[in-house]
């Protein structure tokens, strides 16, 4: 018996050691999911075009226990997908194992937040585990406005459910209006609307998560973002930390379709 136990120790330990980083999700697999989804809307307003945009990226995100990191892909598509006359999804898909989308709504000439949800795949070795988090905003968040002052900050209050973290989480909002500024995408300059979101999460999950977004200004296409996040979540182990640090950026502004 104790020979056998030895034996599973050596597997789990050996599989953790030598599992595989995810690797970048390629413009050409997020076109193809694209194009298996329902994006056949009318548009009347102003929004961004329907497709998948190229971007790359870098960064990494961790875990205290086990101690894991998997990295940014090199390549980050960015997916726009309509969900009705005005309103669509913006999925970034961070590797092939880590991908966010947010829910975005124009109404009354401001951009608003519904909801995101976070889908993260973790390699452990001898098993991987998949943890969804989805987030409801109601009413929705008021984040971009089109005559917005600098200094100007907005707040709103989301909850949330994880797949594999029992309880709701809070998550209190606030989005800071930074400025217009001059944003390189590829060899192109663009004007952008460049916005600072500060959440305060309680509940299972506790801690802090900072975001910077670059916006086009003509049709709030989501050029650039720049993420700091820092949770903790209980378990049977005791805290586990989740620390994040990362920088996504389109090169072009024409989407593939």
């Amino acid at each position: 018996m104790g020979v056998l136990v030895l034996a599973v120790v050596v597997y789990a330990v050996g599989t953790f050691l030598f599992r595989e980083n995810p690797g970048a999700k390629s413009v050409d697999e997020a076109l193809s999911d694209f194009r298996q989804s329902d994006a056949a809307v009318d548009i009347n307003v102003q929004q961004p075009k329907a497709g998948v945009y190229a971007a790359v990226g870098a960064g990494s995100a961790s875990l205290s226990f086990p101690p894991a990191t998997q990295k940014y892909g090199v390549e980050v598509p960015v997916t726009i997908t309509p969900t009705s006359p005005n309103c669509w999804l913006t999925k970034v898909d961070f590797n092939t194992a880590y991908s966010q989308q947010w829910t975005y709504c124009i109404e009354n000439g401001r951009l608003t937040e519904h909801g995101n949800t976070t889908s993260t795949r973790w390699d452990l070795g001898a098993f991987t585990t998949t943890n969804v988090a989805t987030f409801s905003c109601e009413p929705p968040g008021e984040i971009v406005r089109s005559e917005f002052v600098v200094g100007e900050k907005a707040t709103y209050r989301c909850l949330g459910t994880s797949t594999e973290i029992s309880g709701e989480t809070t998550s209190d909002v606030t989005f800071e209006a930074l400025g217009r500024e001059s944003l390189m995408v590829g060899d192109e300059p663009v004007e952008a609307f460049h916005f600072r979101e500060i959440d305060v999460l309680t509940g299972p999950q506790t801690g802090t998560t900072q975001i910077d977004y670059w916006y086009d200004a003509k049709d709030l296409l989501l050029l650039k973002l720049v993420r700091t996040v820092s949770l903790r979540t209980d378990s049977p182990v005791g805290d586990i930390t989740y620390k994040e640090n990362g920088e996504v950026a389109l090169i072009t502004r024409v989407p593939r379709s």
